[in-house]
């Protein structure tokens, strides 16, 4: 039977031993307290992740991104890309890396990549080195912005930010409702490019 003390606040802590009676304090105690959090409780209940499901996603990854990667102007700016991937292969590719934290009370993954390190990094995870990187039989480059000086001249590095959350919908069959979740693995990064003017001589 749930204690007293479990019914008046049923939003536990599972970082520590607290308890709150709402999610919202559930979040503000974990941004205080544990908001460098690289602990995921529950990591040993992931299933197997095959090398066979590793390869497929860093294929999906090289590939959609190197679809953004073109010469036409459009192709500079934010990108976000989402694959429908499983939580445990978030961890398997990015716990131990440096910019990996998990949030509890969200569920939520996050895992930052800065500057030229953090994309030579992510070119070892995906075993590409060029991943972020196109060029095409003129000389222009298409690219990942890695770093670019602020108005002050400072070199500024930026950031390859990658995300897990779990996404659920409600479906109603025959008057009965049932959730159904799948995982939401997210990147987005900033693309850049460089033209070169052809001088007919």
């Amino acid at each position: 039977m749930p204690t007293r003390t479990f019914r008046e606040k049923p939003f536990p802590c599972y970082l520590c031993n607290c308890s709150y009676s709402s999610k919202s304090s559930l979040s503000s105690h974990e941004n205080k307290k544990h908001k460098e959090n690289r602990i995921v409780p529950h990591y040993q209940y992931f299933s197997y992740i095959s090398e066979g499901i590793v390869k497929h996603f860093r294929a999906a990854f090289l590939q959609d991104v190197d679809s953004k990667l073109s010469f036409h102007r459009t192709t500079e700016g934010i990108k976000k890309f989402q694959w429908k991937f499983s939580e445990g292969l978030f961890y398997f590719l990015f716990s131990n890396e440096l910019g990996f934290l998990y949030k509890p009370s969200i569920r939520k993954y996050y895992c930052v990549f800065k500057g030229e390190s953090g994309y030579k990094q992510i070119g070892i995870i995906f075993r590409c080195k060029v991943w972020g990187r196109k060029r095409n039989l003129l000389g222009s480059e298409s690219f990942v912005l890695v770093e670019e000086r602020d108005i002050n001249g400072t070199c500024v590095e930026k950031e390859i930010i990658f995300t897990w959350r779990e996404k659920t919908i409600t479906k109603v069959e025959d008057k009965i409702s049932f959730d159904v979740s799948c995982g939401i693995l997210e990147c987005i990064l900033e693309v850049r490019r460089e033209t070169v003017e052809i001088i007919n001589i």
